[in-house]
């Protein structure tokens, strides 16, 4: 098991350090991944009214959490077109990359369009999701509501 753990965390470094990842990157590759977290409870429902661009509008409702922390995560059915709520807020995908290292395509990448489980962690106003591929997304804080589109 030790053995699988450090396997895991040495992914994680590699893919948190791949070239789409920005300078500020340092703090996220001493978060240890051996024993994620279960994201608060939180039972309020996500209530969204039509928005102006023809999608609905929601009010994140997560509870905060604790930054540098892993967090077990799963993008919704839609996968990053869902509402990534998370620390009271949603987030929104910047860039990302493969476990080799190369660009991650956000809007067509199989992993990216479909609900799918990895770790999540968040230090400020900077998250990172990586999946159980070793794809990492990061994402930056999204300080209000977001209209979100339709999805089928």
């Amino acid at each position: 098991m030790r053995r699988r753990s450090l396997g895991l965390v040495a992914l994680l470094l590699s893919a948190c350090s791949a070239q789409a990842v920005p300078s500020g990157s340092s703090a996220f590759d001493g978060v240890s991944t051996n024993d994620p977290h279960d994201l608060p409870v939180n039972f309020e429902n996500h209530e969204g009214r039509p928005g102006p661009s023809g999608g609905i509008v929601f009010d994140p409702v997560s509870a905060p959490i604790d930054h540098a922390t892993a967090y077990r995560y799963e993008l919704g059915h839609c996968g990053l077109f869902s509402p990534v709520d998370v620390d009271g807020s949603f987030w929104n995908p910047l860039d990302g990359t493969t476990v080799d290292g190369a660009e991650l395509d956000l809007e067509a990448d199989s992993e990216m369009i479909n609900a799918t489980g990895g770790l999540i962690v968040v230090i400020g106003d900077e998250a990172r999701f990586r999946t159980a591929t070793g794809s990492v997304v990061r994402f930056e804080r999204h300080a209000a509501e977001k209209e979100f589109p339709g999805c089928d």
